[in-house]
């Protein structure tokens, strides 16, 4: 059983679901360059003199979504019979043993929401090490929006997933040995 992101579903995951403020940001950021480039041809400047800015301004954002989205290439999540691995894209990936595992079903808006992070964080996608409002450090992957979440206690070390039909990777969990509990 597993749960992992091809190329094309990274790349979706910088517009699904639209996020006005992200969005707004990035075309802010990259949306500059083309204006003025539009606004010096309009003066008169040939073209042949904005050859390397227009290059350098369509080529960054390109090269960084194109970057982004196969260094992510990979990641979620694979169940094994007796461990689960978690996959966070360039952010490495973390083995946890199931029978030493306590695993939470818990609602993502609550303490287990996210509110610092050291990763990826994007529209439909969130991956490497984040910070809680419960205070507890975990390794992150999100993708797409869940109204729930698994949480996963080894160790006391934390891992949270969610992405829509995490339930079945907690029952599933559950009948490989994993606890139950409230976390």
């Amino acid at each position: 059983m597993a749960y992992q992101l091809d190329f094309l579903a990274v790349v979706k995951a910088f517009f699904v679901p639209f996020d006005f403020v992200f969005h707004v940001i990035v075309i802010g950021a990259f949306g500059i360059g083309p204006v003025v480039i539009l606004l010096q041809l309009r003066k008169g400047t040939p073209f042949r003199k904005l050859r390397l800015p227009f290059a350098l301004v369509v080529g960054i954002p390109v090269a960084a979504l194109l970057s982004l989205s196969l260094l992510h290439t990979g990641a979620g999540w694979q169940l094994t019979e007796k461990q689960l691995q978690v996959k966070t894209g360039a952010w490495g990936a973390k083995e946890i043993k199931l029978a030493q595992a306590r695993v939470a079903f818990v609602e993502s808006a609550g303490p287990w929401q996210a509110k610092l992070r050291t990763g990826l964080g994007l529209p439909g996608l969130s991956t490497g090490r984040f910070r809680f409002q419960n205070g507890e450090t975990a390794t992150y992957f999100r993708h797409l929006d869940s109204p729930r979440r698994v949480v996963i206690e080894s160790g006391g070390r934390f891992c949270v997933i969610a992405h829509p039909g995490v339930e079945k990777l907690y029952e599933e969990l559950v009948a490989r040995g994993a606890q139950p509990a409230k976390l």
